[in-house]
């Protein structure tokens, strides 16, 4: 998905930089990362490319890390912490919530590595041939088959197993307690957005609200005002002078391409997604703040280009915004390019303007066709729109949509994080697998380290995941 987790775009002079909203990039606590990581190591396990075909004996290497430190000996527990769409880090072996739990109970410490990101690479050219590959089910086979290998070593036979995952992780450790439930004693799904969905209004409306009430109606007034002033701009040659001057473009846009425009769009919405999906209290009053004080501009659309160009700390100006600078990002063997692939063949999340009232909902362009043309153009003709609905449909019949039929699963979310809406957010799973959903909390929160900006909310929620853990372990 957390996704889906802590996506921070830093982008410089160059409009290449500006990246769909739709892939999380877990990043390990901020304290942590320039720490020294020297009780944290880093292995692989050989792993079938294909799990449910016995005639294909291609393997790849896998990798994971692992922090031994506060093992407690034969039998004590082992919390794995799942990875998703990005590059696993050292830094959440050290600390985190997980990290608290495994020092509480004396428990080994992995983090495992998604095929197809990071270092683990089944095949190094991301052709779409390459790609079929990855899927949610290899994935979970993924996890079984190194779980199975972890209970042949005597010191892991009898540890009970706890899993811990983050945005798409969290549908990951989710589904994996539903499809294999000998394998694990319990999981934690932080910001899990199990729902498949092509047409994910959702998101933008969750943002809608968060600065609407983080920030008041005069703030989502300028913020409404802003944007109508951008799409009428359009209409006429001084109205697109103004336009571009506002948004510190490089060259004009190409107003008859409605893809162009799809993009132009994005980098305003993915924009207000980051700051709302990263938030921590205080995060988006101080951007509101900015706006009432013209900080970032003095007319409305002033405003919204300025405060995209010090969001992604904008030197000069956006250059070769279009769309084949769009495609172009996908082009590389990466993180990003293997992400896509996944909403074209799985689960959508296509953060479409909504037709709600929202300050989001005049730019058009951004729609199920926009982000189905990047699937058609980057990796196969055949994955045009319906074949995106008939993947997302797949996923929620196989998973259970949000009904998924899960015990001893704690299910987490934050009121301001976008990803909420496609998740389980106001009922409990079951009576062992209980949900919390914390106001003023954003993308998995509940990972981190206690920080100084938590509400006594967001504390007590990371206190009781690991009570209620420590109570699973001692049964």
């Amino acid at each position: 998905m957390i996704p889906l987790i802590l996506l921070l775009f830093v982008a410089w002079s160059c409009a290449d930089e500006v990246v769909p909203n739709l892939r999380v990039d877990m990043q390990p606590p901020e304290e942590l990362q320039a720490a020294a990581t020297r009780n944290v190591h880093t292995a692989f396990i050989t792993m079938p490319v294909d799990h449910f075909d016995p005639q294909n004996a291609d393997t790849f290497q896998m990798r994971f890390m692992y922090n031994e430190d506060y093992f407690g000996g034969d039998g004590y527990p082992v919390f794995i912490l799942v990875g998703g769409e990005w590059s696993i880090a050292e830094g959440w072996l050290r600390g985190g919530n997980m990290f608290q739990m495994a020092v509480e109970n004396r428990g080994y410490q992995f983090y495992t590595e998604h095929r197809y990101y990071g270092q683990t690479l089944p095949y190094t050219e991301f052709t779409a041939e390459n790609l079929r590959f990855l899927n949610v089910d290899q994935a979970l086979a993924d996890l079984a088959y190194f779980i199975k290998e972890l209970k042949k070593q005597p010191r892991f036979a009898n540890s009970k197993i706890i899993l811990y995952g983050g945005s798409y992780a969290g549908n990951m450790v989710l589904w994996f307690k539903q499809r294999y439930p000998h394998l694990v004693l319990g999981t934690v799904a932080s910001s899990a957005p199990i729902l498949a969905e092509v047409d994910f209004t959702g998101y933008l409306e969750v943002v809608h609200d968060a600065f609407l009430s983080e920030g008041g109606e005069q703030c989502i007034t300028t913020i409404r005002q802003g944007i109508l002033d951008t799409v009428a701009a359009m209409e006429t040659e001084a109205g697109r002078r103004s336009l571009e001057a506002a948004y510190r473009l490089c060259e004009p846009l190409d107003y008859d391409d409605e893809l162009t425009l799809g993009y132009f769009s994005g980098m305003i919405t993915w924009r207000f997604s980051g700051v709302t999906q990263t938030a921590s209290p205080g995060r988006i009053i101080t951007v509101c703040n900015n706006f009432r004080t013209n900080a970032y501009g003095e007319t409305p659309m002033q405003k919204i280009g300025g405060f995209i160009a010090v969001e992604a700390g904008l030197q000069d100006c956006w250059s070769g915004l279009n769309f084949q600078s769009l495609l172009n990002l996908y082009s590389s063997n990466n993180n990003n390019r293997a992400w896509y692939y996944q909403t074209c063949t799985e689960y959508g999340y296509f953060q479409n303007a909504p037709r709600s009232g929202t300050v989001f909902d005049p730019l058009k362009w951004l729609d199920i066709s926009f982000y189905a043309e990047i699937c058609k153009e980057a990796f196969n003709e055949r994955f045009d729109e319906s074949f995106i609905l008939s993947a997302a449909s797949r996923v929620n019949q196989i998973f259970g949509g949000l009904r998924p039929d899960v015990n001893n699963t704690i299910n987490i979310h934050g009121t301001i994080d976008p990803w909420h809406a496609l998740g389980v957010h106001n009922r409990d799973l079951k009576e062992t697998s209980p949900t919390f959903t914390v106001p003023r909390a954003s993308h998995c929160f509940d990972m981190q380290n206690w920080l100084s900006t938590d509400t006594i909310q967001m504390t007590q929620v990371k206190q009781n995941t690991r009570r209620i853990v420590g109570s699973w372990l001692n049964d």
